[in-house]
């Protein structure tokens, strides 16, 4: 690597996509680390060479079965830990658009779920708590920033 660019290549690319449905969203109880057992919407890391919308068509395909058919880009969160060494840029993409079945795969549990009702669920991801609202509303794009 150019020594350049060493002090810039620190960051993962992470997609997540709120796969959403009348008044439910898919969830998943993530059965791998990072946040094993807590649940939160299906996502991924994004590939070399592929934009952000194919990486998140990719991984909901992967890990739900259904093929995407219009994504919206909803923003960032930029989370960091003290003691990593990658920072993590996730981000967030809406979909309300898509067909397939719905199928399991080794990611994790994946669990329709009331809208409302999600904001509750023993195990959910604080991150999905603090971006739901937003997403919902449509304010876009959202962009956070948290430590660790």
């Amino acid at each position: 690597m150019n020594s350049h660019w060493a002090d810039y290549a620190y960051t993962a690319l992470i997609v997540f996509c709120f796969l959403m449905k009348d008044d439910k969203i898919l969830l998943i109880r993530r059965a791998n680390e990072p946040y094993k057992g807590e649940i939160t919407v299906p996502g991924g890391r994004k590939k070399r060479g592929e934009n952000l919308k194919e990486a998140c068509v990719r991984e909901m395909f992967e890990e739900t079965g259904y093929v995407l058919k219009s994504v919206e880009f909803a923003g960032i969160l930029h989370a960091y830990r003290k003691n990593d060494p990658i920072e993590y840029v996730s981000n967030y993409f809406v979909c309300r658009d898509f067909e397939g079945e719905l199928k399991t795969s080794d990611e994790g549990e994946l669990l329709w779920v009331n809208v409302d009702e999600s904001l509750t669920l023993p195990g959910i991801h604080p991150f999905y708590v603090r971006l739901l609202p937003d997403i919902l509303k449509g304010k876009f794009p959202i962009e956070v920033s948290v430590s660790l």
